[in-house]
């Protein structure tokens, strides 16, 4: 009984989530600004393949009323009650509660450097941050890295994928879909399958307060959802647009920095090659003589010496 009821509850976590993180579902979290308006962008942006759109656009209709009726009030009393200070501390814990899944998804894409960082994020801040309720680690030039299993079967080759609007869930595409359903999977509890026990317990509260705070860090977000919204004309393409370019950024940071697909490093314009010298000795610098006129060298002779014995005889 004990175990049926720490499924429920995960359970009911996961569905209040979907219902508060409607409004900020693109995929990740709300696009910085200067995904709207980066000047690094090309002039035509790239065509995003939406098959699907007819359909898309019905689903993206409902979840647009579950925000004006619930999300957009809610985040709104949220973000006007709660103190700043706390909802830090809620986002810090919140990402510190999915570091071990970021961590996962670098080691299996061999993005060791992002790995090591965010092993050393999840150590930092679980102790020196008090489990998490501080990013103690971004003041120690260790920033958060992006990793989940949607970018993961990027960087192993399942490249293209249609968008895709889900139910409460928003903005999307398959491949993404896919790899967060795995990670849903990969997140449930071991511990509270089995007879309860301290184990059990703990697990289960941390992934029904995981599942609960997670969706309130997004509601920071909301205000920036209504504001696009109120600026666009067409506010389907537009979150579509945004939504794409976030996660394609996070995408090319994957392909550029692991291990399996990094391009091979430029040579360095500003490297001196070696430049090999050949200087002739003195003796061959001289005019070699003819032939003709070369004189074979004959060592002198040193003067003949007599020796005489007896008495020599004096000519007359």
């Amino acid at each position: 009984m004990r175990d049926c009821t720490i499924l429920v509850r995960i359970i009911a976590a996961l569905w209040i989530a979907a219902g508060l993180s409607a409004c900020a579902s693109t995929g990740g979290g709300m696009p910085h600004p200067e995904f709207l308006a980066s000047p690094d962008q090309p002039a035509e942006p790239r065509e995003i393949s939406d098959p699907l759109e007819k359909q898309n656009r019905a689903v993206f209709e409902g979840n647009e009323e579950i925000n004006h009726a619930i999300i957009y009030p809610v985040a709104k009393a949220y973000n006007e009650n709660v103190p700043e200070d706390v909802r830090d501390s809620i986002d810090a814990f919140t990402t510190n509660l999915n570091e071990p899944i970021v961590f996962a998804n670098d080691v299996l894409q061999l993005r060791l450097e992002a790995a090591a960082t965010t092993l050393g994020r999840f150590i930092v801040n679980s102790t020196v941050g008090i489990g998490g309720l501080f990013d103690v680690a971004a003041t120690q030039q260790m920033p958060p890295q992006s990793g989940d299993f949607g970018q993961t079967l990027y960087v192993w080759g399942f490249r293209d994928s249609p968008y895709l609007v889900l139910p409460i869930l928003g903005p999307t595409n398959v491949r993404d879909a896919i790899g967060s359903g795995i990670e849903f999977a990969a997140q449930i509890p071991a511990g509270g399958l089995y007879p309860s026990g301290l184990a059990a317990t703990v697990a289960g509260n941390v992934a029904t307060a995981g599942s609960v705070l997670g969706p309130l860090s997004d509601l920071r977000k909301a205000g920036d959802m209504e504001t696009l919204e109120e600026g666009s004309l067409d506010f389907y393409s537009m979150l579509r647009s945004v939504a794409d370019q976030k996660r394609q950024a996070e995408l090319q940071e994957a392909i550029e920095t692991s291990a399996l697909t990094a391009p091979p490093s430029p040579p360095d314009p500003n490297a001196i090659e070696p430049v090999m010298v050949l200087t002739a000795s003195p003796a061959f610098s001289e005019k070699p003589a003819t032939l003709a006129s070369a004189k074979p060298q004959v060592p002198k002779q040193p003067p003949e010496t007599r020796v005489i014995i007896g008495t020599p005889t004096v000519p007359e």
